[in-house]
Formats: C-alpha cells, structure tokens, sequence
C-alpha cells in the first residue's frame, strides 16, 4: 500500500524529533562528568571508561541491521529508544562503578542500533528525494547536542573545582570530607567537636564519644549535597528519549508502517548482462548516459579509496566526538580554572556553532563541490585549535573563540566526505558497515588515552585534536589526488593506422545500431574499414 506524502511527512517530523533525543540523550554525560565522578567517588580518569564502554556498545549495535529484515522496524525502533532513555536515566541511581559501565555499554548498543535504523527508515521513505531530509536529520541532531549542556548547566556548580567550597577529588584516606557540618578531630582525644549551623547562624558545640560518633557517620553520604542534583539531567534526557518513543509506537497504532514495495518499472531501463542499458522492447536507447566515474575505476583502486576512507573517519570521529565530550573536563582543568557550570555553558556554545555550521552546509552543498568545504572545515578546525593550543591557559575570551571555530569546523565534514566519497565509488551497504567500524574504532580507545591525563595535563585534548587534524588533512589530500589522477587518464586510444578513437562517441555509436536512429549509424559505418569492425571500434565519421 502507498504512503500518501502527508503520512511520510508526519513519520519523518517523527524521527527528526527522535534524533534530537538522541544528540540530547548522547551529549549529556559529558557536561556531568567531573558530578559524576563525584558521585561514585572516583577518579576522573577511571570515569572517563564510560566514553569507551558506550563507544565499543554503538560499534556493536551499528551491525544489528539484519535485525531489521525479520522485526518490524517501527517495533525494533521504539524498543531501543525507550532501552536508551531508560539506561541513561538510571546511571546516577546505581551503586558502583560496574553497573555504571554496564548500563553505559547497553545504552552505546542502543544507540548503534537507532541510528542504523534511523538513518535507513529515512532513506526507504524519500528515496531519490531524501537529500535535504537527510541533512535535515542530522541538523536536528545539532540541535539536541546544543540543547544537552544547556538542560546540565543549572543544575552544576558555579564554584571552582579547586577552589574553596567547589567540587574537589573525591575524599581518600584521611582527608575529611566537605559537608554541612564542620569536622575537627584531634587523634589524641576521644571528645569531638562538630561545628554545624542549626537555625540559620546559632552555633552549638556537641561532645560525643568518639565510637557512637563514627558509628553515627558510616550513615551518612559524604558526597557534596550540590551532586545529587545531577540526577535531574539524566532524568529530563531520559524522559525526552523514552517520550519520542512513544511517538513513534502511537503512529504504529494509528497506522502501521510498511516499507515501499518495489514497483516494477515497466516503462524504465533495463540492464543486460553486458551492463548496457535496455529498453523494455529489448532495444537499446538512442541516447545512452555516459559512463560514470566509478564505472572506470579498477577494483583495486576502490579498494584504496575505501581504505583511506576509513582511516580517515576513525581519526575525525575520535577527535569530534573526544572534544565535544572532553570540552567540559578541559575548560576546568586549565590555568584559567573555569566552574563547571561555566563549561557547560562553553559546550553549549560549541555545540550551537556545530548545529549552525550543519545548516548552512545545507544551502552550500548545493553550490559547492563537498571537496572545497572540506578544505573550508579543516581550515577551521586547524585555526581552532591552534587558538586552544595557544590561549587556552591564559585567555577566557580566546578559549570561548576557539571553541566556537573548532565547532563550526566540525559540522559538516561527515556529511562531505560521504558526498565526497559517493561521487567516486559505490557506497553498499558492506562499505557502509566498515566505515561505521571504522568511526567507532578511535572513540572506543580513545577516552582511555586522553581521560588518563587530561586532569593533571587538559591541553592533552589539544594535541590530540592536532594530530588528528593534521593526519585528516593528509588523507584526505591523498584521496582527493588519487581521485584527480584517475580523472585525468586519456580516454582515447590511437591505433597503428593512426585514426584515434573517442571511447565515449565509439561506445554510443556501437550503442545507436538496431535502434530506430539506423541511418545515422549507417552514415558514420561507410568510412570504417574491415579491421577496425573487427576490433569492434568505430571511428568518427
């Protein structure tokens, strides 16, 4: 049964509001990471594993597509966003660090899956016509990255880490922990005192005995009473995932989607076994398209094509999606000693340039080549960082600006280089698969490398984003040479006798005989000779 386009249109407004979930329900983490940390009494870069843990989870999940083929989308769909949400709300709530990790690989699983099925049920729709709903869809996913630090921001400390009354390391040993009660313990005597404030400014001095004291406090949580706002967040992401989702499951019920069926072209081409396109009367047509790029190219060079390729998305997508979930834990890292919530504000700020940069990359695609943005992006993203790299310890302005261009940078090189790379070579599903692994690789291993320094060294980050940048740069330039040498190989081919041959008016003059257009073909085949029939090539008339 055909979809009439209203339908297609509320379906698709649908998945464009499931994707903003998922920019939300992804970027949450990051702004709450040092909270978190907190929370669970941890070092930064042991909570730092969550990245890897979620990023090995998406990797796994992006090769459930065959799922797909047997379940019914819209179903399989909604039980992965709603076991997205769920997960993510639930983080905060858990009692160590093992059921965190776990909790993160489930919701990195879900998360692969949805954006398999997203990125494909949107594609089954529009067919020929999904260009602009495509980049649509990933500019609602701008969205909800910026949206996600806003949703943090105020529910996050406003206080210096390392200053007086912030949020310091987690309490070890000795060390007395922060709470509202003043602690002050002599090791010699058995009386305490606990200084605390009791009906706003009346102070009273408690002598206890030194065992039903500490009695008394192995009840009590000593974490900061500001963390446990961060429960809030995850449960406003959680829920505006787990919402979309039934979305999605009330249009199941209202009217069950069913994927197009193919239509069989009766009036349109064919192909024989030759490759050469046939009409429906078995004649061929009188003007043939000529042959594609990627129909000259030998199968090793696509081999190339699609190695670098690969290469090429597993050091952009580590560096993206490291600095967009590090930018947080840098900022307060630095000299300059910014509070969380001011970070927060910092990653919002990149995330809104990212979000602006993927729409305008709209309109720009339609003007330029996706070989000139991409030049565009790695210029900016180069400029970037070397303001980071240069002012991030000595100018809060200078950090913001770089941010800004770094994000902008970002947002439209994984649209272009699929562009790019279509153009060239035919992007099947198995390529697609590889450079899906290939993205996920270095946002696995990563956070390991960086969360382990970035505490004591933040410009770590800024390093990494540069070889990064500098090694996209190169492969990318590789690419784009290969691809211009190819292009430039002579497409004709000069015989003993001296008469040189146009391939591509030989291929439609061959082409042209049996067809209505005879006598044109007859005209051009008086001037051929007996051996160039024979090499069945037909020289200009």
């Amino acid at each position: 049964m055909k979809m009439s386009r209203s339908y297609k249109y509320i379906i698709t407004f649908s998945l464009f509001f499931c994707y903003f979930a998922y920019g939300v329900n992804f970027y949450v983490v990051g702004p709450t990471l040092i909270e978190l940390a907190d929370l669970f009494q941890t070092s930064i870069e042991q909570i730092c594993l969550i990245y890897t843990v979620r990023s090995a989870g998406y990797t796994c999940g992006s090769l459930s597509g065959f799922l797909f083929k047997y379940i019914n989308r819209q179903l399989i769909f909604v039980f992965f966003m709603a076991l997205m949400g769920i997960t993510l709300a639930i983080m905060p709530h858990v009692t160590g660090l093992t059921w965190l990790f776990v909790l993160a690989g489930i919701n990195g699983f879900s998360i692969g899956s949805f954006d398999t099925a997203i990125n494909v049920w949107v594609l089954e729709i529009w067919a020929e016509e999904s260009g602009p709903f495509m980049q649509a869809l990933h500019f609602t996913y701008g969205i909800g990255s910026f949206v996600a630090p806003l949703i943090c921001e105020p529910f996050l400390s406003t206080e210096s880490i390392h200053g007086g009354g912030g949020h310091g390391p987690p309490v070890t040993g000795n060390s007395v922990p922060t709470t509202p009660a003043t602690l002050i313990s002599t090791e010699n005597s058995s009386i305490m005192k606990i200084e605390s404030v009791v009906n706003n400014s009346h102070k009273m001095i408690l002598n206890l005995n030194d065992t039903k004291f500490h009695d008394f406090l192995s009840h009590i949580d000593p974490v900061d009473p500001i963390d446990y706002l961060i429960y809030i967040p995850y449960a406003i992401a959680g829920a505006i995932t787990v919402f979309s989702a039934l979305i999605v499951l009330g249009l199941y019920y209202y009217k069950k989607y069913e994927p197009p069926t193919k239509v069989r072209r009766s009036q349109e081409m064919k192909s024989d076994k030759s490759g050469v396109a046939m009409l429906e009367n078995g004649l061929e047509p009188p003007f043939p398209c000529k042959r594609s790029f990627m129909d000259k190219m030998p199968p090793c060079l696509t081999i190339w094509l699609v190695s670098m390729g690969s290469m090429f998305l597993t050091f952009f997508v580590g560096m993206e999606q490291m600095h967009l979930q590090f930018l947080p834990t840098f900022a307060v890292n630095t000299e300059l000693d910014l509070s969380p919530s001011t970070a927060a504000m910092m990653s919002s700020a990149a995330a809104f340039a990212f979000t602006i940069g993927r729409c305008l990359s709209i309109p720009l695609a339609i003007k330029l080549k996706p070989q000139t943005i991409l030049y565009a992006n790695h210029f900016l993203m180069l400029v970037g960082t070397i303001l980071l790299a240069i002012y991030a310890n000595n100018s809060e302005t200078m950090l913001w600006v770089g941010n800004i261009i770094l994000g902008c940078g970002f947002s439209s090189v994984y649209a272009s280089i699929y562009a790019f790379l279509e153009q060239k070579i035919r992007v099947t599903n198995r390529i697609g698969s590889i450079f899906v692994f290939a993205g996920g690789l270095t946002a696995a291993v990563s956070p390991s490398l960086v969360g382990q320094y970035i505490e004591a060294n933040p410009l770590i980050l800024v390093w990494f984003n540069l070889a990064c940048c500098l090694l996209c740069l190169t492969i990318f330039v590789i690419i784009h040479l290969t691809v211009y040498l190819q292009s430039t190989k002579p497409t004709k081919k000069t015989f003993d006798d001296g008469i040189v041959v146009d391939e591509e008016l030989k291929e439609r003059q061959l082409q042209l005989i049996g067809s209505t257009e005879i006598g044109v073909v007859i005209t051009s085949i008086t001037d051929i000779s007996d051996s160039d029939l024979d090499e069945k090539y037909v020289a200009p008339a």
